[in-house]
């Protein structure tokens, strides 16, 4: 009996041993992860200088940082924007594409567009095998805002990092306080307009890219909407005909933001904008 009691107790024993290592293992992972984007936005990523300011633009590493320190000064209804430096991060990885960022938030990352949907869910955008994974548009758009809809993922990281902080959109109190994103790709800089936040079931990659016409676009908005965890009051022109932003290829381009929902695998939250301004 005593024997017994023995073997259970050293079995349990190396059991607990196992877990307390996974555990340790995947935070080093997350935060190795996290330290790569840290030192990324300090590589290719300035503040630029609204009027008033002197000096040169300043770059991450020396004080100032994307996200929710950046506009602790400013009107985050009107954000200082980025200078993104995309010759230096396609140097780094040939599928970057854009970056994204929430003023007044720790959401900053860049986005790549690869030929699947897969990979990057693993690997980070320096090609690190790592859990944080890497911020990634859908294999299925031929492009960052190109498309009628562009689809955007991000891992929904326990320590808040990658889209780990979306779900604060959950709450209408943050939509309130945080209403826009911004997209930088080479050519401009959208912003966008978040009009739906969503606890939906997941599609895999049955997300629409493109709509067939006006009236397809708008009861997609409307459904998304009846879905949403809070209403969000929107101009007339988001119900009826798009609103037209100057696009080259097509009128208010939507994005999705999609990430999984903590313990729920068969759901997903996503955040839905319009983009209502392009800077160029």
């Amino acid at each position: 009996m005593k024997r017994l009691f023995r073997i259970l107790f050293a079995a349990a024993f190396l059991v607990c041993i196992g877990s307390v290592a996974a555990l340790t293992g995947y935070c080093l992972m997350q935060r190795q992860g996290s330290r790569e984007y840290q030192d990324l936005i300090g590589r290719a990523v300035s503040m630029k200088q609204s009027a008033g300011q002197t000096g040169a633009d300043s770059k991450g590493q020396s004080g100032e940082k994307t996200g929710e320190n950046c506009v602790q000064a400013g009107d985050l209804k009107n954000p200082p924007l980025l200078l993104v430096d995309f010759e230096e991060l396609s140097g780094m990885n040939g599928d970057t594409a854009a970056w994204i960022d929430f003023p007044g938030q720790a959401i900053s990352y860049p986005v790549v567009h690869g030929g699947d949907n897969s990979h990057y869910l693993k690997y980070t955008f320096e090609g690190t095998r790592n859990s944080n994974g890497c911020i990634f548009a859908d294999a299925r758009n031929a492009g960052l805002m190109t498309d009628d809809n562009t689809i955007i993922y991000g891992h929904n990281m326990r320590n808040g990092s990658m889209f780990g902080l979306l779900k604060r959109y959950m709450e209408q109190d943050h939509y309130e306080q945080y209403p826009y994103f911004d997209i930088y790709t080479p050519e401009a800089v959208y912003r966008c307009e978040i009009i739906a936040c969503c606890r939906i079931r997941a599609q895999g990659e049955n997300y629409p890219i493109k709509f067939s016409s006006d009236p397809e676009r708008t009861q997609f908005v409307q459904d998304m909407k009846k879905q949403a965890q809070y209403s969000i009051e929107l101009p007339e022109a988001v119900e009826g005909e798009p609103v037209d932003i100057g696009h080259s290829s097509t009128d208010s381009p939507l994005v999705m933001l999609s990430t999984c929902v903590g313990g729920q695998r068969r759901y997903r939250f996503v955040v839905l904008a319009r983009a209502v301004e392009v800077i160029e």
